[in-house]
């Protein structure tokens, strides 16, 4: 019984966000490329193919970014 317990608070606790790359855009669906493979998520911001964008609980925003450039 234990085991159970534990896996059920496991799936529920909120997972960390996942980085991912867009690899499709369809209106507010997105098809997303991971580390752990292709998820399909929604979103609520304008988003491109090809741009960073950050996973949390189903729904994906734009991922952030440095905010310094340094010339070299």
């Amino acid at each position: 019984m234990t085991f159970a317990l534990k896996e059920l608070t496991r799936l529920l606790s909120s997972s960390p966000a996942l980085l991912g790359s867009v690899v499709q855009v369809n209106g507010p669906v997105l098809r997303v490329a991971t580390p752990q493979g292709a998820m399909t998520v929604r979103t609520l911001e304008p988003i491109n193919v090809g741009d960073r964008v950050q996973i949390s609980n189903g729904l994906a925003t734009p991922a952030p970014v440095a905010q310094q450039t340094f010339p070299v």
